[in-house]
């Protein structure tokens, strides 16, 4: 009768030996699988981190909000009106009247078209900062192109007043405006209310440098590439940290 401690003899313990290192092997090789994946979802989600700052920070840097989306230009408001008497003048606020480049003054005919020339025009030619411009006057640091036969007194006018990107226009009637008020932005005020309350804010939209648009191309081309990274890893699925057949 044969001893049970005999049975399978030197190679059933060699072959325990040899499944044991497999599944050794096995293991470690998982192991670093998954550690490999866990890297590449690192990388990619580094990428695609870099590519949206790429995009998005240097915009908002220099433009703020209005560097991501198209924002229009914002001129101050001026005014036209009899701010001291019976003489018709265009009123600037202060703190923007440095910023004042041109004005120019049309009529309006029955079908509400303008002429395209201007009736009267002024033009800077150097530094300085009107509040107070009467109609029909060049103030100082402004020449005039286009001279104002005589002040407007009935009729519907166009006032343009140019600050470079965009013009501020004002629409007003002569007959309608009182001794002490002007108009602006289709409203009669009076002329303390109109230096109280008048928007002073300037932003011209400005197009976007050269190295900022190369950095937001390649913005796109980091997004893309760590989008693809996990798509890819995404297909393969999760390396799990124990195989299927490893169990306690």
């Amino acid at each position: 009768m044969s001893d049970p401690s005999d049975s399978g003899g030197p190679d059933a313990a060699e072959t325990s030996d040899e499944l044991a290192e497999d599944a050794v092997l096995s293991l470690a090789d998982d192991s670093n699988a998954g550690a490999r994946q866990r890297r590449l979802g690192w990388i990619a989600f580094g990428l695609v981190a870099a590519g949206v700052v790429a995009m998005v920070v240097p915009g908002l840097l220099r433009d703020g909000v209005c560097g991501l989306f198209a924002c229009a230009d914002v001129t101050p408001e001026v005014a036209v009106g009899r701010p001291t008497g019976t003489d018709l003048a265009v009123v600037v606020p202060e703190e923007v009247a440095g910023d004042l480049l041109s004005l120019r003054l049309v009529e309006l005919n029955e079908e509400g078209e303008q002429n395209s020339s201007g009736e009267w025009i002024v033009f800077r030619t150097s530094d300085s900062e009107p509040t107070y411009i009467p109609l029909g006057e060049a103030p100082e640091g402004f020449d005039t192109r286009t001279p104002l036969e005589s002040q407007p007194e009935s009729g519907v006018w166009v006032l343009e007043a140019s600050f470079g990107c965009a013009a501020t226009l004002v629409r007003f009637s002569p007959v309608d405006v009182d001794p002490g008020f002007v108009v602006s932005s289709g409203a009669t005020v009076t002329a303390e209310e109109f230096s109280d309350d008048a928007r002073t804010d300037l932003q011209c939209s400005t197009a976007a440098p050269t190295w900022q648009r190369i950095l937001f191309f390649l913005g796109i081309a980091l997004v893309s590439a760590g989008a693809i990274m996990g798509l890819v890893l995404a297909f393969r699925g999760p390396i799990k940290d124990d195989p299927e057949w490893y169990g306690p």
